[in-house]
């Protein structure tokens, strides 16, 4: 035997013993989830998969109907989600089908290598076994420019990529799996008979007796012409002064995730026809405002940007506002927006507790995604017994003090951070504190006691007399 042929053979050996180490690992962590999930309690029945891409945040809608074949009362009920697709997942909710909400929680500790595991607790009261709920989750960071360069006038193209079938521990006896598109353009998709394409909607299946932790690899690539509009950061600080109103001042850094736009850019071409010459690009932003919001400012580095339009509609405020200049792929813009909210309309107290209760919403003004958010409260100076009540999880909660004009000891502000927020998490939260009489007044009365002393000072300074000589009327 030469020697080519020996390093032919220890390749070979050498490449098939990575993939079997690589098979035997993938292998392992599906006994380990079996091993956990008891594969054995469910047995789902039906299962709905709904992938809408038509909007600018990506989501799925699972249904399913599922039933317990153990003795006894149902256990938990387990969703389980592969490492690429948990990084994704921005938000996740459970209900059952008349949109009651179930408890949903992640198992973080037998999440593994990268699996997210989560458990659902059915109601007890329910005397049935046999179970239908949805399952909804919103994306990020799921679809990709393909190709990533085009000039103003091409058309744009995503990339998204996915399991076709419920990746899930039981036994699925039925499933159909749906994609809508924004437009019936789509390049090319992933072919598994039975599959349909007709219009904007792809139909996988259905598929029958499908063993758990199935795996058929999902890709489309389909026309999108709209903005993929990401808020890149978002920093939103709120004032509260109980003397008047609550001031909001949002910072943004707004971009586009479309793909970049390459060779030049013709103001002129855009301006004459901006459907043609503008795909994938925005121009404008609307933020959604309490409806009494009123002293509105917006302003970028440079100064006041004048382009803005509010209107009134049911329970809310629409504030229209236009950049500087169109946004395309890869291009972004910063700019501060300010305004205020009288404070009986956001501030209550409880009759039971004593606490304030500072209601506001937790996210963006604007519908669109957010990458990095921050929320500041600052509270009035002798502020205590401070708490936030959030609907879902965050990153990170502190404190600090800030120093603002006659402050004494600084006021108290918390600090609330999360990456990776959707416009569902757009829910309102509750900051609870006490604030005593005293400290309410402090500022007032610390003005009236400076302006007392100033006062009282020119009163014996007018008095007394500085001059060397007496008056010539006394000396007579």
């Amino acid at each position: 035997m030469c020697v080519k042929q020996l390093v032919l053979i220890f390749f070979v050996v050498l490449t098939l013993q990575v993939f079997s180490d690589s098979s035997i690992e993938d292998v392992q962590v599906r006994q380990d989830l079996l091993d956990v999930k008891h594969q054995t309690s469910y047995v789902n029945e039906k299962v709905t998969k709904q992938i809408d891409l038509s909007t600018l945040v990506p989501t799925q809608r699972i249904e399913i109907k599922t039933a317990f074949k153990k003795k006894g009362e149902p256990s938990s009920y387990f969703v389980t989600f592969q490492k690429y697709m948990s990084e994704k997942i921005a938000f996740i909710k459970a209900s059952t089908i008349d949109g009651s909400a179930l408890e949903m929680v992640k198992d973080d500790k037998q999440s593994i290598n990268g699996y997210s595991v989560y458990s659902i607790n059915f109601p007890k009261e329910e005397s049935t076994k046999k179970f239908h709920f949805i399952v909804e989750l919103d994306l990020i960071n799921s679809q990709m420019p393909s190709p990533k360069t085009v000039t103003q006038k091409e058309d744009l193209f995503l990339v998204y990529t996915d399991n076709i079938f419920f990746y899930t521990p039981y036994l699925t006896k039925t499933q159909k799996t749906e994609i809508t598109f924004p437009t019936n353009i789509v390049k090319s998709h992933t072919k598994l008979t039975p599959t349909e394409l007709k219009g904007n909607k792809l139909v996988y299946g259905s598929y029958k007796q499908i063993n758990g932790f199935s795996q058929a690899d999902l890709k489309v690539h389909f026309q999108n012409n709209q903005p993929l509009t990401r808020i890149k950061s978002l920093t939103k600080t709120l004032t509260v002064s109980h003397f008047g109103n609550l001031f909001v001042d949002e910072y943004y850094v707004v971009s586009n995730e479309q793909a970049k736009l390459v060779g030049e850019f013709s103001r002129l071409d855009y301006s004459r026809n901006k459907h043609l010459s503008g795909r994938g690009s925005f121009q404008d932003v609307t933020l959604h405002l309490h409806e009494r919001a009123y002293g509105f400012e917006y302003f970028d580095i440079i100064g006041n940007i004048s382009t803005s339009q509010y209107r009134q509609n049911d329970g809310q405020t629409d504030v229209n506002l236009k950049t500087r200049f169109p946004i395309f792929g890869e291009w972004k813009t910063d700019f501060h927006f300010t305004y205020n909210i009288p404070l009986k309309e956001v501030l209550s107290k409880s009759k039971k507790t004593g606490l304030y209760r500072l209601t506001f919403p937790f996210g963006s003004s604007i519908d669109a995604p957010i990458e990095d958010f921050e929320m500041k409260i600052i509270l009035p100076e002798g502020t205590s017994k401070i708490k936030a009540e959030i609907p879902f999880g965050i990153d990170s909660q502190s404190f600090q003090v800030y120093n603002e004009f006659l402050d004494t000891t600084g006021r108290p502000v918390m600090d609330l951070n999360k990456k990776f927020l959707v416009p569902s998490h757009n829910q309102n939260i509750e900051i609870f504190y006490d604030l005593a009489f005293i400290d309410m007044w402090r500022k007032p009365l610390l003005l009236v006691s400076i302006f007392f002393v100033v006062f009282c000072l020119i009163i014996l300074i007018s008095r007394i007399n500085l001059s060397l000589y007496k008056s010539k009327k006394k000396q007579d």
